[in-house]
C-alpha cells in the first residue's frame, strides 16, 4: 500500500525526497507551461486560418477564438506571477481544462456527426505533460471522460455513441496507466538531478552550500527582498595555524563548528562556505540591528567553543542593490575586524 500511495502521490519517490525536489519540479513545470501555451497559441492561430479558408471546418471558429483568448490570458498571468506556486498550479489546471473542453466541444457540438478522435488523443496526451501527482491526473481524466460520455450520449449522432463511449473508456484507462508510468519516469529524473545538484552545491566537510551554490544563487537575493538585503562576511581566525600545529582534522572541526553557527543564525539555505576559511550569509528583509545581533551571537557562540572569527556586514535598501558592491563592503569590514583581532593580540598580520 505504501508503494501504491507513493506512486500516486509522489511519482514513486519517498515523500521527503519528493518534497526536497519541489523547487526543481516547479521550475520544470513553469518552463513546460510557457512552452505549451506558446505552442497552443501558434496552433490555434493556424486553426483559425484554416477555418476561414475551409467553410466545412468553420464550426470550430468561435471555440478557437475563446481558447486563444484564454491561452493569451494564461501566458500573461504566468509571466507576471512566475514565483507563485498557487498561480502556477491554477494556470496549469486551466491550460489542461481548456484543452479538454475545446476537444470535447469539437467532438460533441461542432462536429456531432464525426467520431471524436481529437478528444481521445487529448485524453491520452494531456496527463503526461507536467510532473504532478498521478492521482490528480487520474481524477481529472475520470471527470472529463465522464463529461464527454454524457455529452456524447445527449448530443451526438446515436450511431456514433457506442464507439465514442467505448473509445472514452479505452483511451481514458490508457491515459491513466501511461501517465502514471510516465510521471514516475519524470519524477525519477528530477530526483536524480536534485541529488546531483546537492552533491555539486554542498561542501563535503561542513555540509552547507559551497561556492558553486553561492555563485548560482547570489543573484536571486536582490529579487527576493522587498525592504533590505544584508550580506554577512565571516573569516575564521587562526585556521592555518591550527592546521600546522594540531593537524587538518582539528581544522576541520573548527570549520564545522563555524558552519553550524552560521546555519543556526542565518539558515542553511542562505549560508555558504565560499573558500577555505571564508563564509558568507545573506539576510533578506531583516533590520540591520537584528542582523548585528545575530552576528554578535555568532561570534559569542564560536568563542564559547574555543575558536575565533572575524565578521563584517553591509546592508542595502531594496530597489537599488549593487550586489558586488554590497559583498565587497561586507568583506572590507570583515578584514578591518580581522586586523583588529590580530592587533589586540599583538600578532603581525597581512
Amino acid at each position: 500500500m505504501e508503494k501504491l500511495r507513493n506512486l500516486l502521490l509522489y511519482g514513486g519517490a519517498m515523500p521527503d525526497v519528493y518534497r526536497n525536489c519541489r523547487d526543481e519540479i516547479r521550475k520544470e513545470n513553469l518552463e513546460k507551461l510557457f512552452f505549451f501555451l506558446t505552442v497552443e497559441i501558434v496552433f490555434l492561430l493556424i486553426a483559425l486560418a484554416v477555418c476561414c479558408a475551409v467553410k466545412s471546418l468553420a464550426g470550430g471558429f468561435i471555440a478557437y477564438i475563446i481558447a486563444l483568448a484564454g491561452a493569451l490570458v494564461l501566458l500573461c498571468t504566468v509571466q507576471s506571477f512566475q514565483n507563485s506556486n498557487i498561480v502556477l498550479s491554477i494556470c496549469a489546471d486551466s491550460f489542461l481544462g481548456s484543452c479538454y473542453l475545446l476537444s470535447l466541444y469539437l467532438g460533441c457540438f461542432a462536429y456531432p456527426d464525426e467520431p471524436a478522435i481529437c478528444f481521445h488523443v487529448v485524453a491520452v496526451v494531456l496527463p503526461m505533460l507536467f510532473t504532478r501527482p498521478a492521482i490528480g491526473n487520474i481524477l481529472r481524466t475520470v471527470i472529463y471522460e465522464a463529461l464527454f460520455i454524457g455529452c456524447s450520449v445527449t448530443f451526438k449522432d446515436p450511431a456514433l455513441v457506442p464507439m465514442d463511449v467505448f473509445n472514452a473508456v479505452l483511451f481514458g484507462l490508457m491515459g491513466c496507466v501511461l501517465s502514471t508510468y510516465y510521471i514516475r519516469v519524470l519524477t525519477d529524473n528530477v530526483v536524480a538531478r536534485c541529488k546531483l545538484k546537492v552533491i555539486a552545491e554542498t561542501d563535503l566537510n561542513t555540509q552547507i552550500p559551497n561556492r558553486n551554490a553561492y555563485e548560482n544563487h547570489m543573484n536571486e537575493y536582490p529579487l527576493r527582498c522587498s525592504n533590505t538585503l544584508s550580506c554577512v562576511y565571516v573569516d575564521v581566525n587562526g585556521l592555518h595555524e591550527l592546521n600546522n600545529t594540531k593537524g587538518h582534522n582539528a581544522g576541520d572541526v573548527m570549520l564545522k563548528t563555524v558552519a553550524q553557527e552560521m546555519v543556526r543564525q542565518f539558515g542553511i539555505k542562505d549560508s555558504y562556505r565560499i573558500g577555505g576559511d571564508e563564509f558568507v550569509a545573506f539576510v533578506v528583509d531583516e533590520p540591520p540591528r537584528t542582523v548585528r545581533e545575530r552576528m554578535s551571537q555568532l561570534v559569542a557562540n564560536v568563542e564559547a567553543n574555543g575558536y575565533s572569527v572575524a565578521v563584517g556586514c553591509a546592508t542595502c535598501s531594496a530597489g537599488g542593490i549593487q550586489l558586488e558592491a554590497l559583498i565587497k563592503q561586507a568583506e572590507s569590514r570583515m578584514y578591518d575586524d580581522k586586523e583588529e583581532h590580530y592587533r589586540r593580540r599583538g600578532i603581525p598580520h597581512g
